[in-house]
């Protein structure tokens, strides 16, 4: 079904879509404004014009881990005396039983964009369009922040990050990692001068690289550089363009880190942390901590020993908790926004000498132990099985591309690279149920879906309409 004519709910559901991406910059309020006001106007435009939608059984497997998160966590926060008292003292907005059942909004939003995508009222190329607008703007106010001292809106360089017009909040990082794959293949798909292409391409993730090495957020620009070496391996044509991209940005990384104090610390300290010598010197430690405190419960040297690795890096004493706290309940977890509160109780359990190892934090910094803390077992099994899915139909995805080279399809690619950087398990990460994230996180996963949801046409036919092309 094509809409010819755009009615006043559609303008309105169009630009509240394509702003998605500056809501991002502005902040989480904005964020959550403009999701549900997309929600709520998509869902009264489907019900207008009588939409029609067909589940997959990959649909339910959602539906399932919401209703079970929001269930658990209203039984955990309840029935437990800690967990009840810290709720007690909670706006509405910030009681996690509450959260738990706003976050069935993630579904509708995967729900209402194949409704939308399939029947070309959204289109790829203005999200995209929208994206690169955002992402060089804030590489530009971050480099201007790293030469200046302060950004446009004035905000102080804090020497080694700089976070641009995000001001306090060190996320400039995360969100050009995030946001920048749009732009770049917006660049690639939509501009047909060649001779133009490839130097705009060039300049513009060299640019998008530096400004993510000057915003200090080391995770996402590691995460920025495996997106673009995945994307150096997926589409041939946009190799040489990635290739010199990489050179000038390892250039510029060279020169910045010889000749600016504050950035080379932040990364000596960084590279330390991973080497394999400070993991060696921290397993040493180990074994002499254990033998001057030989009254250690044994069970707790064992869980000790599996979970060793993590204390070459600044997130281990929040992973060893996280992991502590999992134990006290495996199978069903504690509930959303659990972990910052039974994260105080593993400590006492485990005496001084284990005490000093571990440290609370609001989340455990890492999706998957978070998942495990707070849904258990059977919530994680059931969003590795959503995982799984994704990865099968992305696979199956990209080898049809390869076979058919069919220039259409490479719009999907920078979804796919996203959802794998997002969940590659071995990295730090922000909490996978706030609103930044996972609005993030699920908006690109919607999109995904539209192409690989086996119903569309765009397995057996592309329609421009549905890119936004003329």
């Amino acid at each position: 079904m094509i809409l010819q004519k755009k009615s006043w709910e559609i303008k309105i559901v169009e630009i509240l879509f394509y702003c998605l991406p500056l809501s991002f910059i502005v902040g989480n309020l904005f964020v959550s404004l403009n999701s549900i006001l997309f929600i709520l106007f998509s869902l009264f435009l489907i019900n207008k014009k009588k939409l029609k939608y067909k589940f997959e059984y990959s649909h339910w497997i959602l539906i399932v881990f919401f209703l079970y998160l929001l269930v658990l966590t209203t039984v955990q926060f309840l029935s437990s005396e800690v967990l009840n008292d810290y709720m007690s003292n909670l706006s509405l907005e910030n009681n996690p039983i509450f959260k738990s059942f706003l976050l069935i909004r993630f579904f509708i939003l995967i729900f209402i964009l194949s409704i939308l995508f399939n029947n070309k009222i959204l289109n790829f190329k203005n999200f995209f369009l929208i994206s690169l607008l955002g992402t060089t703007f804030v590489s530009f106010d971050i480099i201007f922040q790293y030469l200046s001292g302060s950004d446009i809106f004035g905000y102080k360089s804090f020497k080694e990050i700089n976070s641009g017009p995000f001001g306090s909040e060190f996320i400039a990082g995360s969100f050009l990692q995030k946001f920048s794959f749009y732009s770049f293949f917006y660049v690639f798909i939509f501009i047909d001068k060649k001779y133009f292409k490839n130097p705009l391409l060039i300049f513009l993730i060299s640019l998008h690289l530096i400004a993510a090495l000057l915003a200090g957020n080391k995770m996402p620009t590691i995460l920025f550089l495996l997106g673009c070496i995945l994307t150096f391996v997926l589409v041939k044509k946009i190799r040489l363009s990635m290739f010199f991209s990489l050179i000038i940005f390892l250039t510029t990384y060279i020169f910045i880190f010889n000749n600016d104090s504050h950035i080379r610390e932040l990364h000596k300290g960084f590279f330390a942390e991973i080497t394999f010598s400070e993991l060696l010197k921290e397993n040493n430690s180990l074994k002499k901590e254990n033998n001057e405190n030989e009254t250690k419960n044994e069970s707790i040297v064992e869980k000790d020993k599996k979970i060793k690795f993590l204390r070459g890096s600044m997130y281990g004493p929040i992973f060893r908790t996280a992991y502590y706290t999992w134990s006290e309940n495996p199978i069903f977890g504690f509930g959303l926004k659990s972990f910052r509160v039974k994260c105080w109780e593993v400590g006492p359990k485990l005496g001084v000498g284990e005490s000093k190892n571990l440290s609370c934090a609001t989340h455990p910094h890492n999706y998957y132990l978070e998942l495990l803390v707070e849904a258990g077992i059977i919530g994680t099994f059931l969003m590795i099985c959503f995982f799984l899915i994704v990865i099968k139909n992305s696979l199956y995805f990209i080898i049809k591309y390869i076979r058919t080279k069919n220039a259409d399809m490479i719009l999907f690619i920078p979804m796919i690279i996203l959802f794998i950087l997002e969940v590659w398990p071995i990295r730090s990460t922000g909490s996978f149920f706030t609103t930044w994230n996972a609005t993030f996180f699920w908006l690109n996963i919607s999109m995904l879906f539209v192409a690989l949801n086996k119903s569309s046409t765009i397995f057996s036919e592309i329609n421009p309409i549905n890119f936004g092309r003329k």
